[in-house]
């Protein structure tokens, strides 16, 4: 770096992905989205959406910052002079206002985004993998009567179980509508929603802002196989493929496809499908399957119709394998529970029939074997000679064996457009908007949000959700390149271990060290210097299509 004559002070800011992000920013005109639809503005020398910036490169960099530590981390890191404002400009108070303006707008402000990144980035929407999760949250959001707080635009926040596993926290439940790990569209729903109406409400919404096709099919677990969902997606000629619950039905279906099978009636059908990780094993090592079709009916007595569905029976060894284990595993654990218990009678509090019954069930449930034993429990409070006996429900096991390794889904797509086998693997494919979810709690972390508004709640996931879809552009126009040219990114992995498939999580942490210098000089004049690029940070910005690093620029 050239020494200058006047220069009195150097300072160096580690800006990170925020140079890569704020590319990004720019072409989806996020801060063009969000002013236009807020309609009050600050009174400083910017507005509200270059200071939303700051909050989406922060979640970015991996570092989730309070609001009153915003100002203090934008100083530290040079975002502010990245994006030309002055960190005093975001004091908590001002970013609070903010966030609440984006709350009463966010559905309008992600159909912009979202809309312009569909277009820049050529994504194609056929097909729509949906999900939901729980987030969960410490702290008060309870008003002065300890009930969940009611703000427009916000979702209750209801203390409950969720999907993380805590228990009795306030949380909300998040949809999302994700193409190619791409999200398209997500809800924040109240506290403990049932995930039965969340699909379709999604896919009507998808349907208003005109972005998806009419053959769009949406993919999801199995609360979309609800009969109500179900009938509405038909009605509506709405396509879906979702896993089916093992219902009693399900499996009365089953017993008889597995007895026509038996006969010859019907045949299984190979599938050719080998997942990424499986590619390196031999053959011979590799997960087998294969798919089995039945038709089944749905009847709307509403419109006096009836709706022919298809059901794929699909099998995989894997899954055999591991129905197996855990069935072991569950008779095992089932056995000892019950012989620990033999020893215990009439010692301790092993003294009533009520108090024994009530620890054999407790223990055969927690060892996820009730359903493999029978038991007999013999004698009397009075005369305390207990004695139990069991036995394995063989039938049981019998009939879960010519189960193992079983799943069911179910389709109203036609199969001249997906084969059985087809559907099975485009089910798949599921595990992209699982992925999608992981990288919203880890790495960018929508918890902790450090609020206690549910409205401003509503408004900080908006720009967490800009943050994600940020990443989700970035790996999915790198992937893209990738398989397009055939050259990898060189340098992103060590060991030269580079591969077809890079993170958007690698390639942000590959920006971390970026590092601009600020120099000062004597007439109070500062000069941005800005370092050359190292290689894999090039590369991702090459593809891109990403302006050149500028060599100075004079901020004033």
């Amino acid at each position: 770096m050239p020494m200058q004559t006047n220069a009195v002070e150097y300072k160096t800011y580690t800006i990170g992905a925020g140079y890569l992000v704020k590319h990004i920013l720019d072409q989806l005109d996020v801060v063009s989205a969000i002013d236009q639809n807020l309609r009050y503005q600050p009174e400083i020398g910017t507005t509200y959406g270059t200071l939303a910036q700051v909050i989406i490169i922060n979640r970015m960099t991996f570092d989730p910052q309070p609001l009153y530590h915003v100002a203090e981390w934008a100083d530290e890191r040079g975002i502010s002079r990245l994006l030309g404002i002055q960190s005093a400009w975001l004091d908590d108070d001002r970013l609070g206002a903010m966030l609440d303006g984006l709350a009463d707008h966010q559905a309008e402000i992600w159909r912009a985004i979202v809309g312009k990144g569909l277009e820049k980035y050529q994504v194609e929407l056929e097909w729509l993998h949906s999900d939901t999760t729980s987030v969960y949250f410490e702290g008060a959001y309870e008003d002065e009567k300890g009930q969940p707080k009611q703000e427009a635009n916000g979702p209750l926040l209801i203390e409950g179980y969720n999907k993380d596993g805590q228990r009795q926290k306030g949380q909300f439940v998040l949809s999302l509508a994700a193409c190619q790990r791409i999200p398209i569209w997500y809800t924040a729903w109240n506290g403990n929603q049932s995930d039965d109406g969340v699909y379709l409400a999604d896919m009507n919404t998808l349907r208003q802002a005109g972005w998806v096709p009419d053959n769009v099919v949406m993919i999801g677990d199995r609360k979309l196989c609800n009969r109500e969902t179900m009938v509405s997606f038909c009605r509506t000629n709405q396509f879906f493929l979702a896993a089916h619950p093992w219902t009693d039905t399900a499996k009365a279906v089953w017993r008889r496809t597995r007895q026509r099978l038996q006969r010859g009636e019907l045949s299984w059908t190979p599938v050719d499908y080998v997942t990424r990780n499986e590619a390196r094993k031999p053959i011979e090592k590799r997960t087998q399957y294969k798919v089995c079709e039945v038709g089944h009916e749905l009847p709307d007595g509403e419109v006096n119709q009836v709706y022919s569905l298809r059901w794929i029976f699909s099998w995989s060894s894997s899954k055999a394998e591991l129905d197996t284990r855990q069935r072991n595993k569950a008779i095992e654990a089932g056995e000892a529970a019950l012989q620990r218990i033999a020893k215990l009678l009439g010692k301790y509090d092993y003294t009533s029939r009520k108090t024994i019954e009530h620890r054999i069930e407790k223990a055969l449930s927690k060892a996820k074997a009730k359903r493999y034993f029978q038991y007999a429990l013999c004698g009397t409070d009075d005369n305390q000679t207990w004695v139990l006996t069991w036995q394995q429900c063989q039938d049981v096991i019998d009939d879960e064996q010519l189960s193992d390794g079983v799943a069911l889904l179910c389709t109203n797509v036609a199969p001249e457009r997906l084969s059985a086998g087809e559907v099975m693997i485009k089910y798949k494919e599921q595990v992209s908007v699982e992925q999608t979810i992981d990288f919203i709690k880890s790495p960018v972390y929508i918890r902790p949000m450090w609020l206690h508004s549910p409205r401003r709640l509503a408004g900080l996931i908006l720009l967490i959700m800009i943050a994600v879809l940020v990443a989700s552009l970035l790996e999915y126009h790198v992937r893209r390149h990738v398989a397009r040219t055939g050259q990898r990114l060189r340098g992103l992995m060590p060991e030269n271990r580079d591969n077809n498939y890079p993170t958007a999580r690698k390639m942000l942490q590959a920006f971390q060290d970026y590092t601009i210098v600020v120099v000062r000089s004597a007439d109070g004049q500062e000069t941005v210097h800005w370092p050359k690029l190292r290689s894999i940070q090039q590369q991702i910005c090459t593809i891109l299509g990403l302006s050149p690093v500028p060599a100075t620029l004079n901020s004033g």
